[in-house]
């Protein structure tokens, strides 16, 4: 490569839920597992590690106040602190670790709403940053107006700020918004890098990253995700065009830590 890239991790929520069947543990939300069986969640961190990522996720994705609340027993800062802390000790000193922030479940409505979503980002984030996360990471979101707050809420830290909205094959998200708008959306928020997860497989997430190259200069990452049965092989040839130009590169669900060795062997060559 003519640039440096830095290899993120794949799917959590999918391999967790893999793992726990093989186990014999009930599916639940992923949140859980990090205080019910982190000895799960810390197995498929240090399978990231040991794959190369240079930054792994910790498994906050979704423990948000309106989340959490609904499960007796748990409570936000003690499960997005449990989950900063496994993927910290899984990463050592190979890996850094992002807090994993997603959308919440609804768009707010009026001001009201607009200022308890703005206090459950807080929670999380606060819960996060207070854990010692080494950047933020705000993935999934689909929807302009709640990523904007989710944006307003995670500038406030001092940490580096990941971003990625979820696209479809016709290169917008679920909620209309294009690669350009979202880059001139996140450009005040000075992010470490924007760009896509999950959304429509990698082979139709590479157009998407053309555009977004052709509309920012900010740096730029793609975590896309893969249909069951593809290999490693699959993953790596599909994104391979996107290598020359993303500044950060990994998978989201239906990917794992052999898709991850696959495509640091394919950066390496």
């Amino acid at each position: 490569m003519s640039h440096a890239i830095t290899l993120l991790d794949g799917a959590v929520g999918t391999n967790l839920w893999a793992m726990a069947a093989e186990r014999g543990i009930p599916k639940v939300p992923v949140w859980q597992y990090s205080i019910t069986h982190p000895a799960l969640v810390w197995d498929l961190a240090a399978g990231y590690v040991h794959a190369g990522s240079g930054i792994i996720l910790a498994n906050t994705f979704c423990a948000n106040g309106p989340a959490v609340s609904r499960y007796p027993g748990f409570r936000v800062d003690e499960v997005v602190s449990a989950g900063v802390r496994i993927a910290k000790a899984a990463a050592g000193d190979k890996a850094q670790v992002a807090l994993s922030v997603g959308p919440l479940e609804t768009v707010p409505a009026d001001k009201a709403d607009r200022i308890a979503a703005a206090a459950a980002y807080d929670e999380q984030i606060g819960a996060g940053a207070d854990a010692g996360a080494d950047c933020i990471f705000l993935q999934t979101f689909w929807e302009k107006a709640l990523l904007t707050l989710a944006l307003e809420r995670a500038f406030q830290y001092d940490l580096p700020l990941l971003c990625a909205m979820t696209f479809g094959p016709d290169g917008r998200t679920y909620g209309g918004c294009t690669a350009g708008e979202f880059a001139a959306l996140a450009a005040a928020y000075h992010p470490a890098a924007i760009g896509l997860n999950c959304s429509c497989g990698a082979e139709a997430s590479v157009p998407v990253m053309a555009e977004f190259r052709r509309r920012t200069d900010l740096p730029l990452l793609c975590k896309p995700n893969m249909p069951p049965g593809h290999g490693p092989e699959d993953f790596v040839s599909a994104l391979a065009p996107a290598l020359e130009y993303v500044q950060y590169i990994g998978g989201c669900c239906g990917t794992t830590p052999e898709d991850i060795a696959a495509l640091r062997e394919r950066i390496n060559k």
